[in-house]
């Protein structure tokens, strides 16, 4: 549908220019078009989530090279030099302290925008890669995700003891590779994590997990299994950070029971139950895995910081040696007068 692929082109372009809230307010105006369901983790939500995650990193890469074009940030400009005469700093006239705090504190600041810039291009060239991989998977199994998604939607919604079997029995059905059981772990993952998903959508879908995990383990299907256990980690530390407590322990009580029941080895169980912790390592896994996108984008941006740190170390050398010179220079003592020796008196 060329008309509904110009749409999420377009609204992919909108959200990377514009930020989150334009798509929070496209979602609250659009809930009821059905055209705009792939917003909702319907059909194209993984090709949307691609648009925007390939438009926000070319958004990101031309800010980064405007940024490298940019003339040299200078952290103060230089005070010019006075004539050699007792220091008083005029009044109004910053001292010479605080000029080197103030370019310390613009330092600090360029770089904390700077660092968070990287992050966002990091985590936008990840998710671009993530999306490569999985459409590549995608093409070899020629696995009917819009047939998956028509049986998740019910779950979304209902979370009936039918539709979970619906959808479990589809997974069965359709596990026939360890790649076939990746891309249907990793379409998951990718539902429950993203960033405007509800409560509701995440715990149902987790609700599947769980049951589709009693039967990997009933039926001995390891593959499976082995590509649940890949993407449980952000699933389920995603879901429990993003709510209050109440409905943090709903979430809990299935890690109680797959702990109980040994579906996760203990390194798993222990990300689990620490979910920030779990999070950060499972995003540093993912900064390894996608080394060779990643570590370009972190080079640049460690030659921009260290740029913006040597111009702050020039500028406090430059007023200091300026204050060196100011420095009134001791005037010559005068040389001592001669000492007159008086001879003694003679004896007559």
């Amino acid at each position: 549908d060329q008309e509904l692929r110009n749409v999420i082109d377009k609204l992919a372009q909108f959200v990377a220019r514009n930020g989150p809230e334009f798509e929070k307010m496209t979602m609250e105006k659009q809930k009821e078009n059905p055209k705009f369901s792939f917003l909702f983790g319907g059909d194209f939500y993984g090709y949307y989530k691609y648009k925007l995650a390939l438009e926000q990193q070319q958004l990101l890469c031309k800010q980064g090279q405007d940024i490298e074009a940019a003339p040299p940030i200078q952290p103060i400009p230089q005070p010019p030099l006075a004539p050699a005469a007792p220091i008083a700093t005029p009044q109004g006239t910053p001292s010479m302290e605080e000029l080197i705090q103030q370019s310390q504190w613009n330092l600090q600041q360029q770089e904390q925008h700077l660092l968070a810039l990287r992050q966002e291009q990091i985590t936008s060239a990840i998710a671009v890669g993530i999306e490569q991989q999985m459409q590549k998977v995608l093409e070899e199994t020629q696995l009917d995700m819009n047939e998956f998604d028509n049986l998740l939607q019910p779950i979304i919604d209902t979370c009936t003891k039918d539709a979970i079997s619906a959808g479990k029995n589809w997974m069965f059905s359709n596990a026939k590779s360890p790649q076939h059981c990746e891309l249907m772990a990793e379409h998951l993952r990718n539902q429950i994590t993203a960033e405007g998903a509800h409560f509701e959508l995440r715990l149902h879908l987790i609700y599947l997990i769980n049951d589709v995990l009693h039967h990997c383990q009933r039926k001995q299907q390891r593959d499976l299994l082995a590509a649940l256990q890949k993407v449980v980690v952000p699933i389920y530390c995603t879901s429990f950070l993003a709510v209050e407590e109440d409905k943090q322990q709903k979430i809990a009580r299935l890690l109680q029971l797959w702990e109980k029941n040994g579906y996760f080895d203990e390194s798993i169980i222990q990300q689990l139950q620490s979910p920030a912790l779990g999070l950060g390592q499972y995003q540093a896994t993912l900064i390894t895995e996608y080394a060779n996108v990643v570590q370009p984008i972190q080079v640049a941006f460690q030659q921009q910081i260290q740029n913006l740190k040597t111009q702050h170390e020039e500028f406090v050398s430059s007023l200091t040696q300026q204050q060196q010179q100011q420095q009134p220079q001791p005037q010559p003592q005068p040389p001592p007068p001669p000492q007159i020796q008086i001879p003694p008196l003679e004896s007559e």
